[in-house]
């Protein structure tokens, strides 16, 4: 594999932008809703954002300068000014209301209804909710960290979340469910992402301490059948099993290669017992 190194001193600010969208992603969307010290309502979106604590709950996006000049956004202004902001997630049946809200509106002009959405009255802060959204947060502004300065420049505002607002419908098992959610996320370009359905799987996290690959057998990292991900299924193993006597069964493959494909296919369908069972063969083959 040959990586091509590329240095941010080669790039400007709309070069690099583009780089770090198309690597960085899918990024989460926050449709920031704000309000103007004169009461004029702001909805923008805005993918460089994430939760970042939970005691407090604790969020933040980044409004950055504008790459073509180095002015700053609306919302980044009006969030200042008052200290508030409300962060809404976007579900794909928000996906183009919302790219309608992400155009550079002027000064004083009100995205609600440019973009169709709906506000609602939030409960600790002025900014309006959105009634679309599947999932939103009512934020107080606590910090302000300016990262660099000129063109494309980060400016992040951390908030710390005195509400959440989730769509009854969406909990499934005490926790929204992905599939209900629906929610978009940015990508690189004019990419998008749908975490739905097929895109979305489940990996059970490590029981206490794994395998770990290095403790897999030699044979099964040679193999050019079985890849990084097969092998770490295994090496997510609670341990090694005992490989020594396993019994051959009716229409088990003889040759390595098709062990290693037969391997390969009870990861696929999560039967971890009988993909050991197959690496017992293996070892003797």
């Amino acid at each position: 594999m040959t990586l091509r190194t590329i240095l941010p001193t080669d790039l400007s600010p709309i070069e690099t932008n583009a780089l770090l969208c198309s690597g960085v992603a899918p990024r989460p969307i926050a449709l920031a809703s704000t309000v103007s010290k004169e009461g004029i309502r702001n909805l923008s979106p805005f993918s460089f954002f994430n939760a970042f604590g939970s005691n407090p709950p604790t969020v933040a996006f980044a409004p950055n300068r504008r790459g073509r000049d180095g002015t700053v956004k609306h919302t980044y202004l009006n969030a200042v000014a008052t200290g508030e902001f409300v962060i809404a997630a976007v579900s794909h049946a928000m996906l183009h209301p919302m790219n309608v809200a992400s155009a550079e509106w002027p000064d004083g002009v009100d995205e609600f209804p440019k973009s169709g959405l709906t506000p609602l009255p939030a409960r600790f802060v002025t900014p309006a909710l959105v009634a679309e959204s599947p999932f939103q947060m009512e934020c107080r502004l606590q910090q302000v960290v300016e990262l660099g300065h000129g063109p494309g420049s980060g400016l992040m505002l951390i908030g710390e979340v005195l509400a959440f607002h989730v769509r009854e419908d969406c909990f499934s098992g005490g926790v929204p469910h992905p599939d209900a959610l629906d929610l978009i996320g940015r990508n690189g370009g004019a990419f998008y992402t749908r975490a739905s359905g097929a895109a979305v799987f489940e990996v059970p996290k490590p029981a206490g301490k794994p395998l770990g690959y290095d403790a897999l057998p030699e044979v099964l990292k040679q193999s050019r059948v079985l890849t990084a991900n097969d092998l770490g299924q295994l090496a997510n193993s609670p341990g090694l099993p005992d490989l020594s006597d396993l019994a051959r069964q009716p229409g088990d493959p003889a040759a390595p290669l098709g062990l290693e494909q037969a391997i390969r296919q009870a990861l696929a369908s999560g039967d971890l017992a009988e993909a050991w069972r197959l690496v017992g063969l293996r070892l003797q083959a």
